[in-house]
């Protein structure tokens, strides 16, 4: 099985001196069978040194791009006082991410991919493609956005700028919301996948592990769960249509069962496509702590289904325990 890891480089002490400390976590990395590293590019500040140790240890890299993270003007969803106050009041939670309809967001993005091939693309892999979608469902449906080209289309398309309460709940309005927005997020998918392609890159992505229904979808928190669909990230669309190399839906799910649920539809929708299937599986996420042990029968569930890959997700530094686990699949 192809292990890879999502590397947030977030074990660097030394800012001024990272590339011993890169050098040697990399390496025991490798020592345990790790082939690929998805790194947090807008986190590292010396990307050369992490290219440089990375090779020394024989690893694949994907740049991580994150637009909200890395866009200088993120074009954010426009929201009254209203909107955040009832946002805060029935969800807890105050989200404002960049709007994906906005053209500076399909703009930026392009713009950032196109600078980290060009100066990096003969020493990568490929490019990963993180929060490639609007904010959490419920915000985007029951929240919409009033910035200049939501409005612009809602006017087009409704002869309205902003719906009503009403309108919020009317079949038709709901349809085009979604519509456009997966629209939008598919042409700028393709976009990159047409800008890897020149390159000779793989284009991966980090996919919403619930991409249409889920028995817990209103479970809190909220902002981990939500289909996929409803945020413009129609990652099954996507392969169907050839524009994406590779689908990592984060099943991080500290219950067996629901990881195993999540497993079966992933291959079910991804059945038939192209598409490379590399499950990613949770240590240490926002959905909670997946022991060792744990870990062990997410991998041997993979291998027994005919999975060939894997990306652990770890918000900190992998100890021995977790990597004797990577090296025991790695090997199979």
């Amino acid at each position: 099985m192809q292990i890879s890891i999502w590397d947030h480089a977030k074990y660097v002490t030394d800012k001024a001196n990272p590339r011993p400390e890169m050098r040697a976590n990399l390496k025991r990395l490798a020592d345990a069978g790790v082939k690929r590293v998805l790194v947090y590019w807008p986190y590292l500040e010396d990307h050369d040194g992490y290219l440089e140790a990375a090779a020394e240890a024989g690893l694949q890299v994907e740049p991580w791009i994150h637009p909200e993270r890395m866009m200088k003007h993120p074009p954010r969803r426009v929201l009254t006082p209203e909107q955040l106050q009832a946002m805060r009041r029935n969800l807890d939670i105050e989200l404002r991410f960049p709007c994906p309809n906005h053209p500076e967001y399909r703009r930026q993005v392009l713009a950032i991919a196109e600078d980290i091939a060009a100066k990096y693309g003969d020493r990568l892999h490929g490019l990963h493609l993180d929060y490639f979608r609007s904010a959490n469902f419920i915000c985007c449906l029951d929240y919409p956005c009033g910035c200049e080209a939501c409005r612009a289309e809602r006017r087009r398309y409704f002869g309205f700028e902003m719906p009503s309460e009403t309108d919020l709940k009317q079949p038709w309005y709901i349809y085009k919301e979604t519509a456009r927005l997966a629209a939008h997020l598919h042409a700028l998918v393709s976009d990159l996948h047409a800008l890897a392609a020149r390159k000779g890159l793989n284009l991966s992505m980090a996919a919403r592990t619930n991409y249409a229904n889920s028995m817990d979808i209103f479970a809190k928190p909220v902002w981990g769960l939500g289909p996929a669909t409803l945020e413009g990230q129609d990652w099954t669309q996507w392969a169907d249509d050839g524009i994406i190399d590779e689908i990592i839906p984060m099943n991080y799910h500290p219950v067996l069962e629901r990881f195993a649920d999540n497993l079966d539809a992933h291959l079910r929708l991804l059945a038939g496509t192209r598409v490379q299937y590399t499950s990613g599986v949770g240590v240490y996420s926002s959905m909670g702590v997946v022991p060792p042990d744990d870990v062990r029968a997410r991998l041997k569930m993979l291998r027994d289904r005919g999975v060939q890959g894997a990306c652990l997700f770890n918000g900190t530094p992998f100890t021995d325990e977790y990597l004797q686990v990577v090296r025991e699949f790695a090997q199979a």
